[in-house]
């Protein structure tokens, strides 16, 4: 077995998207009967454990190395500048049989350990307006490292290759597209009913909706949605409630969910504009099913992991017409221009009126019967990327 370390930090900036990337990663690797490779989840001592509580059953152990803050990282930065690798750092994987390390760091142009980056998006120069001068400045730093010293770098659309190929050419040759999935969960066994029903009676919810799993980022846009209620409450249409999940602060504007919650008031849609905040994998998935379609207004995806659930759920999804949303191709999907609450509008009036339980349920079953080879796809595309690493090594 080629064993292939991820090493991961606190997420004290909130961003439980990367989280998700790399559960779904790792279910799909020990999805494969005939896997090659043995993930290793290496933890920081303050990790919180309550994230990584529904990964699948890995080895793993925490580790003051993998602290971004500990003596041995700063050493291990000095020995990368100085020589080329991360002395450290290098020990700590042989000691413990790493082979490859993974989505966690360059080790050095030098290093005797091969790296894969993944960069999930070039959000921050794409949408420069939507980030401080320094993160911008920090994330090109950490970006260019990881282009300059990574064995292979990895990027989750084509769209991102594209912006990383003119941030760093260099790279170019050593850079890979890997496609993720979302939802993988469901590939294990099929739902159930009951429960799909008791979280629905949790959040009292009797009504057919919309759902929207995305963070209460600005560039997510849930300001399009609420628009689009109250337009449709404007022109004296019936207005289709929507539930919105996920983190509701945003680190980079805290008062961002204060504002949108007075348009929310503002356009007398209170009761029609449910945030649910963080909920469980569970309801999560119970949501999606049970929604009419899944709404994603994103400015900006690096690769949408709400298109990819749509897919993986066969659901309907509302869609802002991006480059990434186009790459995605979701099967069930109406793209609408993210600027445009009337196309919106529109597109949930459409939604609803074209909705078939029936045909629904058939399109849920068969996207789940093709989960399986999708996630067992994605996950041998990765070992194919862990082999070539270890040969460019």
């Amino acid at each position: 077995m080629i064993r292939v370390g991820f090493m991961m930090a606190d997420r004290s900036d909130g961003w439980l998207g990367g989280v998700n990337y790399r559960r779904s990663l790792l279910q799909a690797i020990l999805m494969n009967p005939d896997r090659r490779i043995e993930p290793v989840l290496i933890l920081s001592p303050s990790a919180d454990e309550r994230l990584f509580a529904e990964f699948p059953p890995v080895e793993r152990f925490r580790a003051p190395i993998a602290e971004p803050g500990a003596r041995l990282r700063k050493v291990g930065k000095a020995t990368r500048l100085l020589l080329g690798r991360d002395l450290p750092l290098e020990r700590f994987l042989r000691r413990h049989r790493i082979d490859v390390l993974s989505h966690s760091g360059a080790l050095g142009r030098r290093s005797s350990v091969p790296s894969i980056n993944w960069i999930p998006d070039f959000q921050h120069r794409r949408l420069p307006d939507y980030f401080p001068a320094d993160e911008r400045a920090r994330r090109d730093a950490n970006y260019a490292r990881m282009a300059a010293e990574s064995t292979l770098m990895v990027l989750s659309s084509a769209d991102a290759l594209g912006d990383l190929i003119g941030f760093a050419p260099e790279a170019a040759d050593r850079s890979r597209v890997l496609h993720f999935v979302s939802g993988i969960d469901d590939a294990a066994e099929p739902p159930s009913a009951d429960a799909d029903a008791a979280t629905l009676s949790r959040f009292a919810i009797d009504e057919p909706f919309f759902h929207l799993p995305n963070q209460f980022w600005a560039h997510k846009n849930h300001a399009v949605v609420i628009a689009a209620l109250s337009h449709l409450k404007a022109a004296g249409a019936p207005v289709p409630l929507v539930l919105a999940t996920g983190k509701t602060e945003d680190a980079r504007d805290p008062a961002h969910f204060g504002r949108l919650m007075d348009a929310v008031r503002a356009g007398g849609i209170e009761d029609r504009f449910r945030p649910l905040g963080i909920v469980s994998h569970a309801e999560l998935h119970a949501l999606m099913r049970r929604s009419v379609a899944l709404i994603n207004p994103s400015y900006f995806e690096g690769w949408s992991s709400t298109v990819e659930e749509a897919k993986s759920f066969g659901k309907q999804i509302l869609l802002a017409d991006i480059p990434v949303h186009r790459e995605q191709a979701p099967p069930r999907g109406r793209f609408f221009d993210p600027d445009a609450p009337a196309a919106l509008a529109a597109a949930m009036q459409e939604a609803l009126a074209s909705n078939d339980p029936a045909a629904d349920a058939a399109a849920q079953a068969a996207a789940r019967a093709s989960l399986p080879e999708r996630a067992r796809a994605f996950g041998a595309r990765f070992e194919a990327i862990v082999d070539e690493a270890l040969q460019k090594r």
